[in-house]
């Protein structure tokens, strides 16, 4: 059985070092155990495990605020991947975001990581911009994509690349 379990300040140390062990495996630059600690302080962060008959498997966080969610990390166990995982993780992610009222999902990627781009892709996401230089360790840009979370207004990414959203009948 899967479930999804908020982290909070109080519970982190029972998923940290799991944590760190699979961002530690997923990134060039990982966080740091001080950065996860922060997330749960943070009023606008969601923190949540992974887990699969009660085995931590990954981890997702991102923030709320003003009408919109920026994905800020998401991981999942490298011997676990490829089995719809991160797939969920972000669907809950989306449904929140719209229950809660949020307009808009945004988030930025290595151009070099293929993985993450499909999967976001296929969530729904569409490339609208770039970030030159963005991460310190390599100088690589990163790619800004974003959703519409707003029912019948999904955006659509013209053949020209400008990004374009339905029209709203008057």
């Amino acid at each position: 059985m899967i479930s999804i379990v908020n982290i909070t300040a109080e519970n982190i140390h029972r998923f940290l070092d799991d944590i760190l062990e699979i961002e530690r495996s997923s990134f060039p630059s990982p966080w740091s155990r001080t950065a996860f600690h922060q997330e749960t302080t943070r009023r606008v962060s969601h923190f949540w495990a992974l887990l699969a008959g009660g085995s931590f498997i990954g981890y997702i966080c991102f923030w709320m605020f003003s009408g919109e969610i920026h994905l800020m990390n998401i991981a999942i166990h490298p011997k676990k991947r490829g089995k719809g995982l991160g797939s969920h993780l972000l669907d809950k992610m989306i449904e929140l975001g719209r229950s809660k009222g949020a307009e808009t999902a945004w988030l930025e990627v290595r151009p070099s990581n293929l993985v993450a781009r499909f999967l976001y892709k296929k969530a729904g996401f569409k490339e609208t911009g770039r970030r030159p230089r963005y991460y310190n360790d390599t100088n690589e840009d990163a790619i800004v994509m974003s959703m519409s979370l707003l029912p019948n207004r999904a955006n659509r990414l013209e053949p020209d690349g400008i990004c374009q959203t339905n029209p709203i009948p008057l």
